[in-house]
């Protein structure tokens, strides 16, 4: 009788109950991916509450997904999103390579994303073959053509943690590359062109969600007449990537961030 009734008091909701809310959810508007996100963010609000009370603690990925929730992206989430296959040494290069928590929070509170890249090397012809359908050039284009080496040379570094800033770094638009590249802090610097490609679009591909909506980063790219390369303008059209000279100032052109690694700090 004593176990019933402490049981009672611990449950939130009986059977009853929950099937009653979730048929008032439902009468309300609510939609099955709203009620999925409630879940998923009462999930996580326990779980905070418990490692607040020292009931545990959560360590590598488990601990990124706590504190980025969507904005970190896991070596399953990209292998299920494009079928790779990892090797068991790569994922444990990732565990052990994982950023500390003091990092993760600066993340957080950065707007950045945190993802794993493919198993391999990829340059941007390359990153576009994973999905074409997310470019807005499927096949060919300009960037394709041979004089312009950084879609071949430039690429997203094999099993890597990539840190990158989900929208244009704050108060960059408008400015030269000059002025915007002063914006960054000791600990950041411009990603190329294949990694903010590969950012957005498995964000994309992981999350369904469109990063760089009607605005454009400058990337550290250039092509074979020394432009910048820029990237954006994601929606159902596709990924655009395109370049402008170091002095145009735009509204809609920001640049792109991207927190170094460990080993470029140290360096």
């Amino acid at each position: 009788m004593t176990n019933r009734v402490a049981h009672s008091k611990t449950s939130d909701f009986s059977l009853g109950q929950t099937n009653e809310f979730i048929a008032e959810f439902g009468r309300q508007g609510g939609t099955p991916d709203l009620l999925q996100e409630l879940i998923e963010n009462k999930a996580r609000m326990v779980r905070a509450v418990a490692i607040a009370r020292g009931d545990e603690t959560p360590k590598g990925f488990a601990l990124a997904m706590l504190i980025l929730g969507d904005d970190f992206i896991s070596p399953e989430d990209v292998a299920n999103a494009y079928g790779f296959h990892y090797s068991d040494e790569q994922i444990t290069a990732f565990a052990d390579t994982l950023p500390d928590e003091k990092t993760l929070q600066w993340l957080r509170t950065n707007g950045y994303m945190l993802l794993a890249t493919p198993p391999t090397d990829h340059n941007l012809l390359q990153v576009r073959d994973l999905d074409n359908q997310l470019f807005y050039s499927k096949s060919e284009g300009w960037y394709a053509e041979s004089q312009h080496t950084f879609s071949r040379e430039d690429v997203v570094s094999a099993c890597q943690w990539l840190m990158v800033r989900k929208e244009p770094y704050l108060n960059s638009r408008k400015k030269t590359w000059d002025k915007q590249k002063a914006l960054l802090t000791d600990v950041e610097h411009v990603p190329n062109a294949p990694e903010v490609s590969y950012a957005v679009t498995a964000y994309y591909k992981v999350r369904g969600v469109y990063l760089l909506k009607g605005v454009y980063v400058r990337t550290s790219s250039v092509d074979a007449d020394g432009s910048r390369v820029i990237v954006g303008n994601f929606d159902a059209g596709g990924l655009n990537v395109s370049v402008y000279w170091d002095g145009y100032r735009d509204d809609s052109l920001g640049v792109s961030s991207s927190r170094k690694n460990l080993d470029a700090l140290n360096a």
